[in-house]
């Protein structure tokens, strides 16, 4: 199931999935929380967006003409973002609601909006240079867990295991 990092483990704790990623270190009662790295998401944009949104820099006022992205209603990691770095209060930006990462990309790509994307997604398109890191010294990052069942056996013991070799290769730790 695709979900927000942020509500992943409400997904565990009903039994819809039996594993969960999330930016929650402690695990639930009966679960296993194995630290899988850091997710560092850069702000980006299309050259082209860039220039007619952030030709004067990335600051409150663009910030407020700039339509940007959220994964759904209960995504607030743009807001925060905004709201910490810029102080702009919360609900006064635009931003269009896409439940796809890979979505999130291609508006990006398509100069529709800005968006925050984690880097090791983004990185093919950021050294071809379809898109432009509008904040270089400004960037959340979130530590993510895989949260399982302490007595998994099987091809689930398997998956956790795979993923955390896997990660210990790829996010920055």
């Amino acid at each position: 199931m695709i979900e927000d990092e942020a509500r992943t483990l409400d997904r565990l704790r009903s039994g819809e999935v039996v594993g969960a990623i999330s930016m929650e270190s402690t695990p639930m009662p009966g679960c296993v929380a194995d630290y899988l790295g850091r997710v560092d998401f850069l702000c980006v944009a299309s050259p082209s967006f860039a220039d007619k949104y952030f030709a004067g820099g990335v600051n409150r006022d663009t910030l407020l003409a700039a339509p940007g992205v959220t994964f759904d209603h209960h995504d607030d990691m743009h807001e925060r973002f905004i709201h910490q770095h810029f102080n702009l209060p919360f609900g006064c930006v635009m931003k269009h609601t896409v439940r796809s990462s890979e979505a999130f990309v291609r508006m990006a790509v398509e100069g529709i909006a800005y968006c925050l994307i984690p880097r090791i997604q983004i990185q093919q398109e950021l050294d071809s240079g379809l898109l432009v890191n509008l904040t270089r010294d400004i960037f959340p990052a979130r530590r993510m867990y895989w949260h399982h069942w302490a007595l998994e056996s099987g091809v689930l013991s398997d998956l956790s295991e795979q993923l955390a070799q896997y990660a210990g290769k790829v996010p920055p730790q």
